[in-house]
């Protein structure tokens, strides 16, 4: 009987020493898992179906200005913007078993006013039947990430605005457009003529023609320095699309190498009007638009 009681002690004495083990293994691990978790700069919390507060971390309390007293147990929603507010309340209802972790960013108002981003990975915790029994939270302040972004965005915007206003401002000067009399314009051309320049020509004055009700224009080129077939060929094109629109487009100032260069490259330029200067060119406007108009006039009825 001593014998059986003798080894019956010497089993509970070992089950005490294995259980003693046993509750320090899972007291490092519990230790270990709390040292991790307070250690993490991201913000953690647990918290239930109604919002109520389980769990939170030294990080998530700091970054609130709230001591754990005040958080655990309770319900704590964080100043959000309303439209960000609707982002959070989507993510809530479609975490579960189909969508068990969802990230999303949003912005914070915490103590001292200051708007702030923060990036939550936020997951659906499922009891053993697999319905949703409270959710975590990790997230991180991203606040810099995002600011530049959006000072990358806004520098990106003001250069796509510089890069439209120069290339206005260089369709401007290489195609201005000067009103002459209330339905005259002239186009002063300088300088050397590329395929992409006499497109810009054809563009801005068809443009001008329709938008000031033009009847002629001048096409002054005294100052081109070279011109080639295509170009050649263009500007005749434009003369011919102006005529089209139903006005008048009249060559001034064609330098006597830029003529002998149409007729060697054998440019077809019938139909186009030419004048000496830009002079002449202005007075030959007036002086049609004079007999235009005076044509326009009733005749008197005789008695």
């Amino acid at each position: 009987m001593s014998q059986d009681t003798d080894s019956l002690e010497a089993q509970v004495a070992e089950l005490q020493r294995r259980n003693a083990e046993l509750q320090r293994e899972l007291w490092l691990k519990t230790q270990m898992y709390a040292t991790l978790v307070e250690d993490q700069r991201e913000l953690i919390c647990r918290f239930s179906m109604d919002g109520t507060l389980s769990f939170v971390n030294d990080a998530y309390c700091r970054y609130f200005s709230k001591t754990r007293e005040e958080l655990i147990g309770h319900r704590f929603a964080p100043l959000v913007p309303e439209e960000d507010q609707v982002l959070i309340a989507d993510v809530l209802a479609r975490l579960g078993p189909n969508e068990p972790v969802i990230e999303l960013e949003h912005r914070v108002l915490p103590p001292g006013g200051e708007v702030r981003w923060l990036n939550w990975i936020d997951r659906a915790i499922l009891d053993e039947a697999g319905n949703v029994a409270a959710f975590q939270a990790v997230g991180i302040d991203v606040t810099d990430r995002r600011r530049a972004e959006e000072h990358a965005t806004r520098n990106e915007q003001l250069r796509a605005e510089l890069i439209d206003a120069q290339e206005q401002a260089l369709r401007e000067l290489s195609a201005p457009l000067i009103p002459i009399a209330d339905d005259v314009l002239a186009m002063p051309l300088v300088g050397r003529i590329d395929e992409k320049r006499a497109q810009v020509v054809l563009e801005t004055l068809l443009e001008g023609v329709v938008n000031m009700a033009a009847e002629t224009v001048l096409l002054d080129v005294t100052g081109i320095t070279t011109i080639d077939t295509q170009v050649a060929e263009a500007l005749v094109r434009t003369a011919h699309a102006v005529k089209l629109i139903g006005a008048k487009a009249v060559f001034t100032g064609i330098q006597p190498h830029v003529a002998q260069t149409l007729i060697t490259m054998g440019v077809e330029v019938h139909g186009v009007i030419t004048v000496r200067s830009l002079k002449d060119g202005i007075a030959w406007a007036i002086q049609e638009r004079g007999k235009a108009r005076k044509a326009a006039r009733p005749r008197p009825r005789q008695a």
